[in-house]
This record gives C-alpha cells, sequence and structure tokens, in this order.
C-alpha cells in the first residue's frame, strides 16, 4: 500500500517484496509518521532496490503497550532478512581528480546568458622544471597550462572547487588543489604576491588567472580562437599569441593582480595549439 495511507495509529509493520519475502519488521506509535518522507532508517536501502523487488506495506494496529511483544513474535515467526542486520550506508564516492578538472573545463566552456560566446581561454603554456624532493638531485618537468577566466567564475566555480578540496583529509597524491604565490618579476618585497588557483594533476598544472577584461575583448577576435582538447574536454583556446600583449593592455586604474601575472608570463607562453601532443 501507499506509505501515505497508513493510519495515525499504532501498530506492527511488515516489508514485503512482490514474491512474498519478508524484508523487514517494525513497530511504532504512529504508523503514518514512521514511514512519513525519508525519515526510516531503513528507507534510502529499501527504495535502492524498489524497482526490483516491489516493496510493499503490511500493517496491523496494536496498543502501544503491546507493541514490543507483537514485533519480536512477527521476527520469530516470519524471519526477515534485514532485522538485526547493519543499516547499509551508500556514502557518494569521491571525485577523482580527472573527473574534477573535466567537470570545470565543461563548465567553463558552456555558454550562459552571461557569456553568449566566450566565457574562459586556454592562452597557452609554458613548462617549469622542479626538484623532485623525494629523490636526490632529480628534477621533474610541468606543464603549466594558463586559463583566462572571468572574475564570476573565479569566485564562485573554482572557488568553491577549491574550497571543497580543503574540507577533505589529505591531498588525492594524483590531483589536488593549491595557491601559487607569484612576485610577477617585482623585487621589492611590499608588493602583494599574485595568488593563482592550480590544480594539479601528475605533471599537468592547470592556472586559472581572473582576467575579465581580456575575457570582454576575447568577444571580438573570435577567429584568433580555436577549439582544442584538453583532458577530454573540447576547450576554447588562443590561437595566436601574438595579439596577446595588445589585448592585456591597462584598461583602467586599477589592475588586479592575477593581471599582472598574466602579463608577466607572455614571455614564457607557447602556443595552447601544441597541447594536443601532451593528451
Amino acid at each position: 500500500m501507499q506509505r501515505s495511507n497508513l493510519p495515525n495509529q499504532s501498530g506492527i509493520y511488515v516489508v514485503v517484496d512482490g514474491e512474498e519475502q519478508v524484508w523487514y519488521v517494525g513497530r511504532a506509535i504512529n504508523l503514518n509518521a514512521r514511514w512519513n518522507g525519508k525519515g526510516h532508517h531503513r528507507y534510502k536501502q529499501l527504495s535502492r532496490a524498489n524497482n526490483k523487488r516491489l516493496y510493499r506495506i503490511h500493517w496491523q494496529i496494536f496498543p502501544p503497550d503491546q507493541l514490543s511483544e507483537k514485533e519480536q513474535k512477527y521476527i520469530d515467526l516470519l524471519k526477515p532478512h534485514l532485522n538485526y542486520s547493519r543499516v547499509r550506508t551508500y556514502a557518494r564516492k569521491a571525485i577523482q581528480p580527472n573527473q574534477e578538472i573535466n567537470r570545470l573545463l565543461k563548465t567553463l566552456n558552456k555558454k550562459t546568458m552571461l557569456f553568449p560566446d566566450v566565457r574562459s581561454v586556454v592562452v597557452g603554456y609554458y613548462t617549469d622544471v622542479e626538484e623532485n624532493e623525494d629523490e636526490e638531485a632529480s628534477l621533474e618537468e610541468y606543464i603549466c597550462i594558463v586559463i583566462a577566466v572571468h572574475i564570476n567564475d573565479e569566485s564562485g566555480l573554482i572557488l568553491n572547487s577549491y574550497n571543497k578540496s580543503l574540507s577533505k583529509r589529505g591531498n588525492n597524491l594524483k590531483g589536488y588543489w593549491q595557491a601559487n604565490e607569484s612576485n610577477c618579476g617585482a623585487l621589492d618585497p611590499e608588493i602583494q604576491p599574485a595568488l593563482i588557483p592550480v590544480f594539479v594533476i601528475g605533471n599537468i598544472v592547470y592556472e586559472f588567472v581572473c582576467f575579465s577584461g581580456l575575457i570582454d575583448k576575447l568577444g571580438d577576435y573570435r577567429s584568433s580562437l580555436q577549439n582544442i582538447q584538453i583532458a577530454g574536454q573540447s576547450v576554447l583556446a588562443l590561437a595566436d599569441l601574438d595579439i596577446l600583449p595588445t589585448l592585456i593592455t591597462d584598461v583602467g586604474i586599477f589592475s588586479l593582480r592575477s593581471e599582472d601575472y598574466m602579463r608577466y608570463r607572455i614571455p614564457d607562453l607557447q602556443s595552447a595549439l601544441q597541447l594536443n601532443e601532451f593528451f
């Protein structure tokens, strides 16, 4: 019967499947309230198999002072499968690093009313070599992909993903978020460094650089953009690096440190069209 049709009275309930196999026996002061919504401790476990087993609930009204006795009687008689068994929990599987970067790239290249044409652009890439602390005199090369994003996505999509990763214990060795600091070539220690959120998977580093002015301008340079494949996603990339210095000239009095970082990186950048060889 429908759970909503259970009476607002005390009694014993029996959960059976389409073949009359008994799965659970329980008691309730109010049968309707016990099964209302998703509050029952076996609800998730039963609902996952309901399409296959077609569960139904039988019930019998008993006064409250008889519930314990009657419940035990029916358990002994019917021997339900789930009584006294562990309540199974279904924790969501942890998002794998490749799934997370795939999701980010897919969203950042999805057109919306706010971004009808260009939302993010892979500006280019550069290589970086670091000493491997685990192995003496060992050097490791990183492919650093520079992606220009709008401030709305940096403060929303990217920051949310970054903050979620901080709530987990430890870092997945195959992928993690971190904030890279750069002095953008400045020698003055008083100048605040640029903080760039980066997602690292193996030797691939995705740098998300907030530069709303560049994103806005690229809508007028659509012929200089091209779709390429990165991490299984089609993303928009700058095909002509030569126009970049012109596009990122100062447009106002205020300049974000992330914009300074982009200007600082220009001499290091190589064409994003060459990234296909790494994927």
